[in-house]
């Protein structure tokens, strides 16, 4: 293990997503000298963000459980970021039919901020439903959580449990779909345990989160004072000698004696020497990603057909749980587009969205998690650990948990504890102000 605070490395990190950026910050203040190669033109980590009517479309919108993004908010409370609390509630509609009917609004009790339902319809219809699925699901969790055997998948752990079909189908994958944002037979793929420890955690009252200014705000303090090479991608990664060349396609070459390369792990043959390491290309690329559409745009269709059922988060689906697809109502989270124009993300539209109305999208990446990842990882740690080796790799497709922030800043971790750098932001609470005017 390197001791950080007696040698200064000369460190590449390639990619400028979480995982990267997170590296490079830690290291950097560690004391090594830390350059990022970036493909995009900026930082890949807020490349998709963009201004509309004078506010801020954070793209991917992200909003943070105190509880399951610790190490993500306390690195950003390290950075000085301030965070304010969110209320997501959730509007659940059938669609496919003559007309869209929205058969479950959700809120918030004023003691204790527990999720209630709103609407008449959803406790007429579905109510004694939705409370005995939520109790089947509390039991099969604890259960779970007292048993010997948890390496089991979501898809084991419904088939082993009786839950009702309309909570669980309706109202708790729709959730695990807005987390993972992969299709719901890859969720069903994953390990349960990391997923249940989610689900567990959603019962809790507190608050969720977002960052003051958005993803922007976070890049921002994450690059300051790093040199970043970005709007060309990497095209050669050499071992020579005791160093390693870096080459991007504006033909700059770079010697590091470290290098960490935080991109997913399809893009790695494209510039890794495929001698010099062969084994590794050979282990990462039995990693699996899946991708997806996200739009922004200010058709409403995809929200409710009564403007008083709009909620932060607006699920659709047939009555079979064969299709499915959820909004994010952004004017209701970010307080600078109070006031302004309805604008929506939607993931994977399966309704027509008027191209008139379409602000922009873009393809997302996502790491799947499964039984085979969790050994792939194991090995992938024990050869971080091997002698002389230069070249590193992190990213949140290296964790086992959700492919979210959290893993992204994990793995960065895990990479600053082989260098022996050290992580003053650890168990730092979130600085939480008081809610800006919102749109609910």
């Amino acid at each position: 293990m390197v001791n950080a605070w007696i040698i200064t490395l000369n460190i590449a990190v390639i990619g400028s997503g979480m995982a990267g950026l997170a590296t490079a910050r830690i290291l950097k203040d560690a004391g090594h000298c830390i350059t990022i190669f970036e493909a995009l033109p900026g930082r890949g980590m807020d490349s998709h963000s963009l201004a509309f009517e004078g506010g801020l479309i954070d793209a991917p919108l992200r909003v943070m459980n105190p509880h399951l993004w610790k190490n993500t908010l306390s690195l950003a409370t390290h950075l000085g970021i301030k965070t304010f609390p969110v209320r997501t509630f959730m509007a659940c509609s059938w669609l496919f039919e003559d007309k869209t009917e929205t058969w479950l609004t959700t809120t918030r009790s004023r003691i204790g901020n527990f999720p209630i339902i709103n609407n008449r319809k959803g406790i007429k219809q579905y109510g004694w439903r939705l409370v005995k699925g939520m109790l089947q699901l509390k039991t099969a969790i604890h259960q779970f959580f007292k048993s010997k055997n948890q390496d089991i998948t979501l898809a084991e752990f419904i088939n082993h449990n009786d839950i009702e079909e309309v909570f669980w189908h309706g109202a708790v994958m729709p959730v695990l779909y807005t987390i993972c944002t992969c299709d719901p037979k890859t969720i069903g793929e994953w390990p349960a345990k990391p997923l249940l420890v989610f689900l567990r955690q959603l019962t809790d009252g507190d608050a969720l989160l977002r960052l003051h200014g958005g993803t922007p705000a976070l890049v921002d303090k994450l690059v300051e004072g790093i040199d970043v090479h970005s709007g060309s991608a990497v095209s050669r990664v050499e071992q020579q000698g005791e160093q390693v060349l870096v080459e991007n396609e504006q033909g700059e070459q770079l010697y590091f004696d470290r290098v960490i390369v935080a991109t997913p792990t399809t893009k790695l043959e494209s510039f890794l020497n495929a001698e010099q390491f062969a084994e590794d290309i050979a282990l990462l690329k039995q990693f699996k990603f899946e991708q997806g559409e996200l739009v922004m745009h200010t058709d409403a269709t995809v929200m409710p057909p009564n403007r008083k059922d709009w909620c932060v988060l607006s699920y659709m689906m047939d009555r079979k749980f064969t299709q499915q697809q959820f909004t994010v109502w952004l004017n209701s989270v970010e307080p600078s587009l109070v006031g302004k124009s309805p604008v929506f993300q939607t993931w994977r539209p399966i309704t027509a969205i008027d191209p008139k109305k379409v602000i922009s999208s873009v393809t997302l990446t996502r790491a799947v998690v499964n039984s085979e990842t969790v050994a792939l990882n194991k090995e992938l740690q024990q050869r971080h650990l091997q002698a002389n080796r230069k070249v590193f790799y992190c990213g949140s497709w290296s964790c086992n948990g959700l492919p979210i922030l959290e893993s992204a800043v994990t793995s960065a971790m895990h990479i600053a504890e082989i260098f022996g750098a050290p992580l003053p932001f650890m168990g730092l609470k979130p600085k939480v102000e008081v809610a800006p005017q919102l749109g609910y």
